[in-house]
């Protein structure tokens, strides 16, 4: 706005002429001022041709602020490292739940091969009884009752020695239990019987079922009967 310039005769005291600037041209002045600090506002929105304003175009009206590129890098490495990591856990996961199921299956494979080796050898035994029982019915039905059960009972014998034969070769061994002294942790005490020697009180005088072991694992602790000396006070402690 360009201000006009308007001079006005001014007489002083001494009756001397000089000029001033009038009212409006110091208001033309002032805001032309004015109109140069105020600041200018752009808008950079699109008006479609309905008269409304796109909400992309009012969008990109509102300035906003934009994030230093170091700090757009740094997110971009934060991001990556939590995908890998991410990554990493699940691969993680599926090789422990591999591994847990290798562990089951080899776990399972060598407990039925335990049990078939455990199991073979005593199938022959199995037939020896099948035989045996055979052998007795066959006696009985021809008359010889005497001499089948000879036959018997010889069978029997074979039988039960093949039987600890197998034990042995799984390693299962039985327990001393006639003489030795009482052991809580390899026998189990089912009576007291009086003896009349001192040297026998606390010891095993009778074997009523055998105890067996299998290295040093007790699998069966055998069932006996401990010697009580009669003349041992009441107080006294075996």
């Amino acid at each position: 706005m360009k201000a006009r310039d308007v001079k006005v005769d001014i007489v002083d005291e001494n009756g001397a002429k000089g000029e001033a600037a009038s009212d409006e041209s110091v208001e033309a002045a002032d805001a032309e001022e004015e109109a140069k600090e105020k600041p200018r506002v752009v808008d950079r929105r699109r008006v479609r041709e309905d008269g409304e304003v796109s909400e992309e175009s009012a969008g990109e009206a509102e300035e906003t602020p934009r994030v230093p590129a170091y700090v757009e890098q740094l997110q971009a490495k934060v991001a990556a490292a939590e995908e890998k990591f991410r990554e990493y856990v699940e691969k993680i996961d599926k090789d422990t739940a591999d591994f847990r199921a290798r562990q089951e299956r080899e776990m399972e494979r060598r407990s039925q091969e335990v049990k078939k080796q455990a199991v073979s050898g005593f199938l022959g035994i199995a037939d020896d009884l099948a035989r045996a029982t055979a052998a007795v019915d066959g006696g009985a039905s021809g008359g010889e009752a005497g001499k089948t059960l000879e036959t018997l009972v010889q069978g029997v014998r074979m039988i039960q020695g093949r039987f600890f034969q197998e034990l042995s070769n799984l390693g299962v061994e039985p327990l001393s239990a006639m003489g030795v002294a009482f052991n809580p942790e390899e026998h189990e005490a089912v009576r007291m019987v009086e003896v009349s020697e001192e040297a026998q009180d606390g010891l095993v005088v009778e074997e009523l079922a055998p105890g067996y072991k299998l290295g040093d694992a007790v699998l069966r602790p055998a069932r006996v009967s401990v010697g009580k000396y009669a003349g041992r006070k009441p107080d006294a402690r075996p």
